[in-house]
């Protein structure tokens, strides 16, 4: 096994976290201009360049905005802005498909429940092409695969809640891995039958219904993988 030594942090990333801390404080608030890059190197003493690395670094993350030819903007702070940092990664072992079973039963569960209140008619029309266009595969699996990907994504998104989001975002690659394995061993017919069910359920802003038909299409489709 190869250790590579441990070295001291950049000053680009020195001083992305005193910029990051200023902004979490408040000493820049939503929507404020940051100083301009030469203003804030004199102020730390480095090159514009290393100012620059640091600025884009928060503007990855969602935390700055840059508009040409105006400057760097603080945006508005949410708690799904933090995700990338809090899981860099998403390590999946030998109990993967366990695992994403019980993530999706914590998050999807009460996101149906939510979206059942929240969803326009815009989205719910989105939902109703995507179950048609998912009803309508029976051979193609990845095909299948990113329609029921889609289908989840609408009902995540339209919680309008950004944790909910981000972490859908984070986990697709996941997601879509699990649910190709288990379409591959279990067929379609439980994902076209609860999605249909889902749909129905949300058209009536029923959250409760639309709770328990998600609780019920995740324990069905792992339960039935499981005994396969």
């Amino acid at each position: 096994m190869e250790i590579q030594k441990i070295t001291k942090s950049s000053i680009s990333d020195q001083v992305y976290d005193q910029l990051k801390k200023h902004i979490i404080e408040g000493i820049w608030a939503q929507g404020e201009k940051l100083p301009s890059e030469n203003d804030l190197a004199k102020s730390f003493g480095v090159s514009r360049i290393t100012i620059r690395q640091a600025l884009s670094k928060l503007t990855t993350l969602g935390i700055l905005e840059t508009r040409t030819g105006e400057g760097s903007f603080v945006k508005e702070l949410t708690p799904g802005i933090y995700v990338n940092e809090i899981i860099p990664y998403v390590y999946l072992g030998k109990d993967s498909m366990r695992e994403v079973f019980e993530f999706r039963m914590i998050i999807e569960v009460g996101s149906a429940e939510m979206a059942a209140y929240k969803m326009t008619e815009e989205e719910l029309l989105a939902l109703e092409e995507s179950v048609d266009r998912l009803e309508s595969y029976s051979e193609d699996l990845d095909k299948y695969v990113e329609e029921d990907l889609e289908f989840h994504t609408i009902i995540a998104e339209s919680t309008r809640n950004s944790l909910i989001m981000q972490m859908n975002s984070i986990v697709r690659d996941v997601m879509r891995e699990t649910i190709s394995s288990l379409t591959e061993k279990v067929g379609m017919g439980i994902g076209k039958k609860y999605h249909r069910l889902l749909l129905e359920a949300l058209k009536e802003r029923d959250g409760e219904l639309a709770k328990e038909l998600m609780k019920e299409h995740l324990l069905e489709a792992y339960g039935t993988y499981s005994q396969n």
